[in-house]
């Protein structure tokens, strides 16, 4: 059912996406994965690279500036028809409908794999199986960019909302009310990780949590890096109340087979 439900939910904001989703390309942001393309990977214009959730393919034509070769997969149709309207006249991209669990027909064939906020089921063994994949589709020595959306980031909402009560005066019980009601208390699970967006339930990651993931699915010289984002992009008036605070944040993968 859960696979079901993200699948229905992609399909149906694809027409929409860019007006909807804040992410990791969105103007303003600044994204180190474009400084580790140019500068971790050698003869990049020969190597292969796979766009895990590659979504209506923002950063496909970018991907077929670069590498010689690029394969995007997403689990929506709608998804990926989008991408192929966008990059049809780009020889070098090819796309499919895949669901990112089982990816054995592309194992061992990538020099990069790209995972962009996309290894999100909320189900603890898909998270494993995604994770395996990402390890398997690359090549011996073959590089991790990905970026994945934090638990940390909600905690902060709540702890700077309840700062704000209680530098204003406030009292302990309205402090911790005014932080219940910044993170959606109700929204969260904070011991599978998990955030209720309108109903899609969606896996978010603690910083120890995601390197014992990419540990166990067998990646090593793991780094990770902030992605910060402007409180003014969330568009919330709960939110905005917090903007001259600390700005919430992605966590960037740099990882090796």
């Amino acid at each position: 059912m859960e696979v079901k439900e993200q699948i229905r939910h992609w399909n149906k904001i694809a027409k929409s996406y860019s007006d909807n989703i804040l992410g990791p390309f969105s103007e303003g942001i600044s994204n180190p994965i474009f400084w580790y393309i140019d500068n971790k990977i050698e003869n990049v214009n020969s190597k292969s690279v796979i766009d895990i959730g590659t979504g209506v393919g923002n950063f496909l034509p970018h991907l077929s500036e670069k590498f010689q070769k690029v394969v995007g997969i997403d689990i929506s149709l709608k998804m990926i028809e989008k991408a192929k309207e966008l990059t049809k006249d780009m020889k070098n991209i090819f796309l499919h409908v895949k669901d990112a669990r089982d990816l054995s027909e592309f194992h061992n064939q990538f020099d990069v794999v790209i995972a962009v906020n996309s290894i999100l089921m909320p189900n603890i063994i898909d998270i494993n199986k995604m994770f395996k994949e990402l390890h398997d589709v690359l090549k011996d020595d073959g590089i991790l960019l990905g970026t994945f959306p934090t638990m940390d980031a909600v905690l902060l909402m709540g702890l700077l909302g309840m700062e704000k009560v209680i530098e204003e005066g406030g009292d302990h019980n309205l402090a911790i009310e005014k932080a219940k009601k910044i993170m959606s208390f109700e929204n969260c699970d904070f011991v599978l990780g998990t955030y209720n967006y309108d109903g899609l339930v969606q896996k978010h990651y603690y910083r120890f949590e995601l390197k014992y993931r990419l540990k166990k699915a067998g990646f090593k010289n793991i780094k990770l890096r902030k992605i910060f984002y402007p409180w003014e992009d969330y568009g919330e008036e709960r939110l905005l109340e917090i903007k001259n605070k600390n700005k919430p944040w992605d966590l960037f993968v740099f990882a090796k087979k």
